[in-house]
């Protein structure tokens, strides 16, 4: 028996997929486990879980608990893993990146999730471990509404390629640049009329954003600004896009190679090798020139990668 530490307020949120079909997965393999939400469970019945139990696997987005219940699971002499859902070192606090380094030196097994990361963990910690953010949904994952369906499928008619991109929030990396280049994206869309545009933005931030500054939004992008399903969106483009100027292991990125979608990247980490990559700033010519060949007939061997990563994991799991 294990515990996993992680949280599930869905759709929003990489990690929190990761953990919502995780659990699904180990339930559907038959794999026993506890599981405590971060965000919805005491403290003191996080601390007494962890008391009682001898293996934990921490998932959490935040610097300091992840520091904290690591610490705290060694001190206990508990077996604690960490998954580190995002680039290790990525921080402009010096503080929280030493914090990482810390948990990452302490975990029993540390998950890194790209190759950049692993690499620096592995420097710390000769179990650190390489693998995937990416599990494939479930069949009763969430579907979109028939309103927003409808809008989308009149746009497609409109346009000659649609693609899609998300943004859990509106957020500013160490250099104050704009972590997710939405406003990148509207700027080169707004210029490109027969290419549509579809932003995820369940948080609202950016529709909030873009009235304050009071944008206009043209009729070949639409903005989503509420929970629902970025998977389900994928399905209807043609591809995605992923313009940040800082990463870990985007589940979104997978997803679109899971679908066999054009799956278009910046090169800020180590990415898989069927997205097409480009420098930060260029893409708006590669767009360009890609549309006007009309390549977009992308044949995925990731889900076969797939496959064997949900394998990792429960191998992992179960060791």
């Amino acid at each position: 028996m294990f515990l996993i530490l992680g949280k599930r307020p869905l759709p929003i949120g990489g990690v929190t997929i990761h953990v919502e079909r995780l659990l699904h997965y180990l339930s559907a393999n038959n794999v026993s486990f506890e599981y405590l939400d971060l965000k919805k469970n005491s403290k003191q019945q996080i601390i007494m879980n962890i008391i009682m139990k001898k293996n934990i696997h921490l998932h959490s987005s935040n610097v300091y608990l992840r520091f904290l219940l690591t610490i705290f699971g060694k001190l206990t002499c508990k077996r604690i893993d960490l998954t580190l859902h995002g680039d290790l070192g990525r921080y402009e606090s010096k503080i929280k990146n030493i914090l990482d380094l810390l948990a990452i030196k302490l975990a029993n097994k540390p998950v890194l999730l790209n190759n950049s990361s692993f690499n620096k963990a592995y420097k710390l910690n000769k179990n650190a471990f390489l693998g995937s953010s990416f599990i494939p949904p479930f069949s009763n994952s969430q579907n979109l509404d028939d309103s927003l369906m409808q809008t989308i499928h009149l746009m497609k008619k409109k346009i000659d390629f649609l693609f899609c991109t998300n943004a859990f929030n509106l957020a500013y990396d160490k250099n104050g640049q704009e972590i997710y280049g939405i406003f990148e994206l509207i700027d080169i869309f707004t210029e490109q009329s027969k290419l549509g545009l579809i932003v995820s933005d369940p948080s609202g931030a950016y529709l909030r954003e873009i009235n304050r500054k009071e944008f206009n939004i043209p009729e070949n992008i639409i903005i989503i600004p509420f929970p629902h399903s970025f998977y389900r969106i994928i399905e209807l483009c043609d591809g995605t896009i992923r313009n940040t100027s800082t990463d870990g292991d985007s589940i979104s990125v997978k997803e679109s190679l899971f679908l066999e979608k054009n799956t278009f990247c910046t090169n800020v980490v180590s990415r898989p090798k069927e997205t097409i990559t480009y420098k930060k700033g260029e893409l708006d010519s590669l767009l360009k020139n890609y549309c006007s060949v009309r390549k977009m007939n992308l044949k995925s061997t990731f889900k076969k990668q797939v496959e064997s990563s949900l394998s990792q994991v429960l191998d992992l799991y179960m060791k």
